[in-house]
């Protein structure tokens, strides 16, 4: 009996030491199992992202009246002046479209994070994607251009267009697209996240660095 005794004492403390490591090995495996587990759902809330592209979150659409006038040159001789040829004017009744977006080919893994069962996304700054007139639904109206070549009405019908065009966007701008766009993100794209991942899904937007550069 005293000798059982004694081989038991002499073996526990090794018994003691073989168990602790199988412990500490064990609580290592779970660790680095929970962690590669939270890396591959990262990695796939990016990839899904990245898939989307440019995603459209919002149009806004737009009639408008543009009128550009060309002023002709005059011959002064010296009692009076005299024009060659009339003033050139055109007027477009135009109806486009604007659509804000979000370009996810911006996003780079760092800019997707992982912290317990919440996962934060940092989303590029809202875009115009496009902004365009519909040629079917506009119409120019009071074209005076009958003294131009057939070239020179082209370029002027042309540029009318333009000018209308650009209109659309400076529309979209003003009638805040942007940040109805900012808005839409959350209301759309967040739950659409969180239905994939299962996880709360917290989105920001990176800085718009255009308007400091223009105070500068």
């Amino acid at each position: 009996m005293i000798n059982l005794t004694k081989l038991i004492l002499k073996i526990l403390p090794w018994l003691l030491t073989v168990g602790l490591l199988g412990w500490m090995l064990f609580q290592e495996k779970i660790s680095n199992s929970r962690e590669r587990i939270t890396e591959i759902e990262t990695n796939t809330i990016l990839t899904r992202v990245e898939q989307m592209g440019k995603m459209e979150l919002v149009k806004y659409n737009f009639q408008e009246v543009t009128e550009i006038k060309k002023i002709a040159g005059e011959i002064d001789l010296k009692f009076f002046k005299y024009k060659p040829v009339p003033d050139s004017k055109g007027v477009l009744i135009s109806q486009g479209s604007a659509v804000g977006c979000i370009d996810f080919t911006k996003i780079i893994p760092q800019d997707v994070s992982n912290s317990g069962d919440t996962i934060f996304i940092k989303l590029p700054i809202p875009e115009i994607c496009y902004f365009k007139i519909d040629l079917e639904k506009s119409r120019l109206y009071d074209l005076k251009t009958d003294y131009m070549r057939s070239d020179e009405r082209k370029a002027f019908i042309q540029e009318l267009y333009k000018v209308a065009e650009k209109q659309i966007e400076a529309s979209a701008l003003q009638s805040g697209i942007l940040e109805q766009t900012r808005e839409n993100a959350h209301t759309i794209l967040r739950p659409m996240l969180e239905n994939i991942s299962g996880k709360t899904v917290i989105l920001s937007f990176a800085l718009d660095t255009s308007n400091s550069n223009m105070n500068l």
